[in-house]
């Protein structure tokens, strides 16, 4: 399993490639959850089982701060997905092959 140091400077780095806004991301390592075998489907329909860690980040909601959270492969460090309120935020910001949209 990576750190959970490494887990957020991978997701700090991912919300800086992405050019995410955001209010401040969760950096006390204790908030960040780790799940065994968490089952999810992936951006191609398909289901995956995988160790994750999840970390914290926030945005400007209308009258407070929104929580987002972005899933990491526990063992390799790859984002899996981020959700926020309304599904996964990958969905509006890439096409069909993972390309980030303009």
């Amino acid at each position: 399993m990576i750190t959970k140091e490494k887990i957020l400077k991978i997701a700090k780095q991912y919300l800086e490639d992405r050019k995410r806004e955001y209010i401040y991301i969760e950096e006390n390592l204790e908030k960040i959850f780790y799940e065994d075998n968490h089952e999810f489907i992936n951006n191609k329909g398909e289901d995956n089982v995988k160790n994750v860690c999840v970390v914290t980040y926030h945005t400007e909601g209308y009258q407070s701060p929104e929580s987002n959270f972005i899933s990491i492969d526990a063992d390799t460090g790859e984002v899996l997905y981020t959700l926020y309120k309304h599904g996964r935020v990958e969905n509006w910001e890439e096409d069909e092959d993972g390309n980030l949209l303009e």
